[in-house]
């Protein structure tokens, strides 16, 4: 009985220490397809945070210029500014971006949100240009990515 109960017991240590204490997991390095692979999915899940916009401005929509007996004619307000696809593999469509526009005293006026119906592939770069009726009382704004559809 003493036999065979360290029999079993010399078993069981031998097939913990040959495992590694590691019970049905290999420890073989990923392929460069998996890793790939990996990488689209965690770039197309998050796409805020691998799409940024720089340069970012606003300034008044000019429709007609000023001449000798007239005053310079303005239509709205444009926002203009640079989106940045900095995924190495994902492509983007469809990038939802929201304009608050605040106060002098930082207060929020309105908050809307507007798509660019584009496609951006993977690092990328394309300027945007939305026209955009603010209330008297802006001073800023600010715009952020707040979403976009993932491409396969």
């Amino acid at each position: 009985m003493k036999k065979i109960i360290s029999t079993l017991f010399t078993t069981a240590i031998l097939i913990t220490s040959c495992t590694n204490g590691n019970l049905g997991s290999s420890d073989s390095p990923k392929t460069a397809e998996e890793l790939k692979m990996e990488l689209k999915i965690q770039e197309l899940t998050t796409p805020t945070k691998y799409l940024t916009i720089t340069g970012e401005t606003m300034k008044h929509n000019l429709v007609r210029e000023a001449g000798l007996f007239r005053k310079a004619e303005y239509d709205g307000w444009i926002v203009s500014g640079i989106i940045k696809n900095s995924a190495t593999i994902a492509k983007f469509k469809d990038i939802v971006l929201s304009i608050t526009l605040l106060s002098q005293t930082e207060t929020v006026i309105e908050e809307k949100n507007y798509v660019i119906y584009e496609f951006y592939e993977s690092n990328s770069t394309k300027q945007f240009f939305i026209k955009i009726n603010p209330p008297n009382a802006t001073d800023k704004f600010n715009i952020i990515v707040k979403d976009a559809v993932a491409v396969d």
